[in-house]
């Protein structure tokens, strides 16, 4: 009997990565829609503040959190922290990436023209460009499922003590990076995807771990291929991040229920 299978599917695709030094170009600067590290803003570049995290703020869908545990299965890797959510399914908010929305989950919106000074406890950081399948997000790395393509998204959300910038470098989609803000004594967490509009990037700042903390800023990026679900013409998303490949420590949040992520057309209107 004649045997069909489905093309090869692409997970993730990483090019070698560039070194930046950022003793030498401590600056991202969004010229003309594509991204440069500058020793200096070059002229005409506007410099932003980072934003600000205000734990006030709270935009996104909210779930309660019931209990969350974290364990250690390899200290190399940090922590995991697995949190339980009064819910059955979880919908994450999707949302057009504006300098408002980005800072509701602690980050900076870099639009053309715009730069900033990237704060970061290591000088050397990695540039990777890289190519996410639609099917990205289809994988828990909790769950002990490795690989294999999965038929629902878990939340899978990090944050860390180096910096990112997410850049939105596809000449046909935007960039998709989902987020969460998650209050521990309040036990609450708001959940959301930002939009990144072709050209535009984000910058989320070193979040190390510290005890106390109002909210913890989180993020996620398996799921950066989300816009190719408009059609069939495209099946993957092209990025850049920058990023620690060495010696980052991570902080992984968690939860096993299924997820949706309404689609959203560039201009604003989200639907199923």
């Amino acid at each position: 009997m004649a045997q069909e299978f489905f093309d090869p599917v692409l997970f993730i695709k990483e090019e070698a990565p560039t070194s930046v030094d950022l003793s030498r170009t401590p600056f991202f600067c969004n010229i003309h829609g594509y991204p440069h590290y500058c020793a200096e803003p070059p002229t005409g570049v506007t410099l932003l503040e980072p934003a600000t995290s205000d734990p006030r703020v709270a935009m996104g869908n909210a779930y309660q959190v019931v209990s969350a545990t974290t364990t250690h299965p390899d200290p190399r890797y940090g922590n995991q922290t697995r949190l339980e959510f009064r819910a059955d399914r979880i919908a994450y908010e999707a949302l057009v990436a504006t300098p408002a929305t980005a800072a509701a989950f602690g980050m900076t919106l870099i639009e053309p023209g715009q730069g900033i000074r990237i704060a970061s406890p290591q000088s050397r950081l990695s540039l990777i460009d890289y190519e996410y399948g639609m099917f990205a997000g289809h994988r828990s790395p909790y769950e002990g499922t490795g690989y294999r393509l999965l038929g629902k998204v878990c939340t899978d959300l990090e944050h860390h003590d180096f910096p990112h910038v997410f850049t939105s470098i596809d000449p046909h989609l935007p960039l998709v990076i989902s987020v969460g803000r998650y209050w521990p004594k309040e036990q609450k967490i708001c959940l959301a995807d930002l939009w990144v509009p072709r050209g535009k990037a984000l910058y989320v700042p070193p979040r190390p771990d510290v005890p106390g903390q109002a909210c913890l800023d989180l993020h996620g990026n398996r799921n950066s291929a989300l816009a190719c679900w408009h059609g069939i013409d495209r099946s993957s998303v092209r990025t850049q991040t920058l990023l620690q490949t060495e010696g980052g420590y991570f902080y992984w949040f968690w939860n096993e229920l299924p997820t949706t992520h309404p689609l959203l057309d560039m201009t604003g209107a989200p639907h199923d």
